[in-house]
């Protein structure tokens, strides 16, 4: 049966709950598992694997691979600490289409013969920065491979970077449903399409904002058309989602807002409410 397992970015704790007292790194793991997530992220080492797997998270990986040796040692260190789910950012933004296809193939290469789940992200300052930059590395794969490339798929840059209103969000970054439903990692940060990120309501009084709410719906339908998906035809049987809420320092956020960590919990609780719906 489907499911849904959420798990939280440790990138949203930076500079929390102040810069100057932020939290230990052992503080942070046991208040996402507090929150009821089931992994968290970030730029693991062996400690934080540790304490994960200690608080039954699942741990989640990260590494920028702009060659075959960050690819070669990036997969690598990911098989070494045990972690079985690694987001990649692929590329840079001018990295030629040919070079880009040799880099996922790579990536591709080494990530089966390490049993590991690799999976690009669509992200900013990546080649896989624009819908058009996406659609054609996964044509290409297609092409060579006659098999679907794992992607990370974070919609929020696609909506930014093409400034797209929000009835334009299906038909314009839902264009790989064959992709998206047999994706296994998405990052679902509140946004609109001039804002990368949208601030979530925080505490019992707190209404969300019109803009909120459309990304909910967005999310939603994401999560329908993957739950609709044949499992059998090779979609994937869990959906690890991370409300990806980025910290001020990091330019997503902005000063005045409720802290980020906040609002991720309150993301959290809103996607298993819309999954539930869905």
């Amino acid at each position: 049966m489907p499911t849904l397992k959420l798990y939280a970015n440790l990138w949203t704790m930076l500079g929390h709950p102040r810069p100057g007292r932020e939290w230990s790194l052992e503080r942070k793991i046991s208040a996402i598992a507090e929150a009821g997530f089931d992994g968290v992220t970030g730029a693991l080492d062996a400690r934080a694997v540790e304490l994960a797997r200690a608080r039954a998270l699942e741990p989640i990986g990260w590494f920028w691979a702009t060659d075959r040796a960050a690819i070669d040692a990036g997969v690598a260190e990911h098989a070494r600490l045990g972690v079985r789910r690694v987001t990649v950012f692929l590329g840079r933004h001018d990295t030629p289409g040919r070079e880009v296809l040799a880099l996922a193939l790579h990536l591709r290469k080494r990530a089966r013969a390490a049993g590991l789940h690799v999976a690009p992200e669509t992200h900013r300052d990546t080649a896989t920065e624009t819908p058009e930059k996406t659609a054609a590395l996964l044509a290409a794969y297609r092409r060579r491979t006659g098999e679907e490339l794992p992607m990370t798929w974070d919609f929020s840059h696609h909506a930014l970077v093409k400034h797209l209103a929000p009835e334009a969000w299906v038909g314009r970054l839902l264009t790989e449903p064959e992709n998206v439903a047999r994706a296994q990692l998405f990052h679902f940060r509140p946004f609109s399409g001039q804002h990368a990120q949208v601030s979530a309501p925080v505490g019992r009084a707190a209404r969300p904002s019109p803009e909120y709410a459309t990304a909910l719906v967005f999310f939603g339908e994401v999560m329908r058309r993957w739950r609709a998906a044949d499992r059998d035809a090779g979609a994937a049987g869990e959906m690890w989602v991370c409300p990806e809420l980025g910290p001020v320092a990091a330019g997503y956020a902005l000063s005045g807002e409720p802290e980020p960590w906040a609002q991720a919990q309150r993301v959290a609780r809103d996607l298993r409410r819309v999954w539930r719906s869905a």
